[in-house]
């Protein structure tokens, strides 16, 4: 490739929509990559396609917008991402501060239209005939999907390659080039790179390589620890969390317990194609650490037994962790910075990054090269943290 008119910094889910949109585009895209394809976030997530575990308002209207692109996207890329449309996703409640809690986040998630609800728990148990009866009630969204997270990365990538993009793997960034206040390029592992426009996509690692074009972003790293079973028959439709997820998210200050809130300790639970099952997970502020510890195999593996006493002699054969990129206000970081034109940055989704890739990519893209969206990213800008600390904005 000649000198590329666009260089995305990451591989991951995010990266690689981004780089295949651009490339539909007729953009000459470059993309590096410090490791490989879904080393990160991508990697290490499930892979829940659902209105109901995002925040009602701006992310929802990101959501509903993305999940409507799901429908054509293997046949758009060219592979079959497995996505499964109208599996359903459930929250099951334990007590009753915990229905009242789901219940206040469903009346707002509703204002945008979507399609959930409260149910009883014979209900919830006529779903899905495995859970345990004995507990409050449930969050239901009928229309709640889930796809392959690693094939979904692997499509765009590969759709974006037959366009035209290059992409280098096992390649760090060590240095973004500015001059007289503009990105001119990279400097990396395996050489040096020019491009008037540069995309941070870098997940978890957003902040540090914003931080080498003088940007100060608050993205930190949240620990997802992630547990797989052995492959089992059917056991399960729909992609389950239990009322805590939502809870942590949303309304942390209702958690009394301290360890809890300190391991993120939840439940997030869903059948995988080959028969196991993916379980999880915590939300651990732990800088860059990946390791697997006892301790949330132990809590997240009780949660899992509690909602459903059928695992109780299942085997574990294999665990992970990822790092998920978290903003303070919950919301990803979408646009240029104002203060080195032509540095983008397109991070910061935490969990909810396979759910708005497409979209992600769609806009940033349409940003980047138009210079305007088809749906405004003002309230994603990075300076909105700026704006934030001056007291210009609430």
């Amino acid at each position: 490739m000649s000198k590329p008119d666009i260089i995305v910094i990451g591989g991951g889910v995010i990266g690689s929509s981004i780089t295949y949109y651009l490339s539909k585009m007729g953009k000459r895209v470059l993309m590096i990559e410090r490791r490989d394809n879904c080393s990160g976030s991508a990697g290490a997530s499930d892979g829940v396609v659902g209105y109901h575990t995002k925040k009602p308002g701006l992310q929802m209207e990101l959501a509903i917008q993305s999940i409507a692109m799901f429908d054509d996207l293997s046949q758009e890329l060219g592979m079959d991402v497995e996505y499964r449309k109208n599996c359903g996703g459930m929250q099951p409640a334990e007590t009753e501060l915990e229905w009242k809690i789901l219940s206040d986040i469903v009346k707002e998630q509703r204002k945008s239209g979507v399609d959930i609800y409260m149910i009883s728990m014979k209900e919830a148990c006529k779903i899905e005939p495995q859970l345990n009866p004995d507990l409050y009630g449930a969050l239901y969204s009928p229309t709640s999907g889930k796809v392959n997270p690693l094939k979904l990365t692997f499509a765009y990538i590969r759709a974006a390659k037959r366009l035209g993009a290059e992409v280098l793997y096992n390649t760090e960034v060590t240095k973004v080039l500015v001059k007289m206040n503009r990105v001119m390029g990279v400097e990396t592992t395996k050489g040096t790179y020019y491009a008037d426009q540069i995309i941070d996509a870098a997940g978890s690692w957003a902040a540090e390589v914003a931080a080498m074009a003088g940007e100060d972003l608050p993205i930190r790293p949240r620990k997802g620890q992630l547990f797989i079973t052995e492959p089992l028959g059917h056991f399960m439709d729909v992609t389950l969390q239990c009322a805590r997820y939502n809870v942590i998210k949303f309304k942390p200050e209702a958690v009394g317990d301290k360890a809890v809130l300190r391991m993120g300790a939840s439940l997030s639970i869903e059948q995988l194609k080959e028969g196991g099952l993916i379980i999880g997970s915590t939300r651990e502020f732990a800088g860059f650490d990946r390791e697997n510890t006892l301790e949330a195999m132990e809590a997240t593996m009780k949660r899992a037994v509690r909602f459903f006493p059928a695992l109780r002699d299942v085997n574990i054969i294999r665990a992970f962790a990822g790092l998920r990129p978290f903003t303070p206000d919950g919301l990803p970081i979408l646009g240029e910075s104002e203060k080195v034109p032509g540095f983008f940055v397109a991070a910061g989704h935490e969990g909810d990054g396979i759910a708005l890739a497409p979209i992600t990519g769609k806009l940033m893209a349409q940003l980047v090269t138009e210079g305007k969206t088809s749906y405004p990213l003002d309230a994603f800008s990075p300076a909105r943290f700026r704006k934030l600390s001056e007291g210009s904005i609430e």
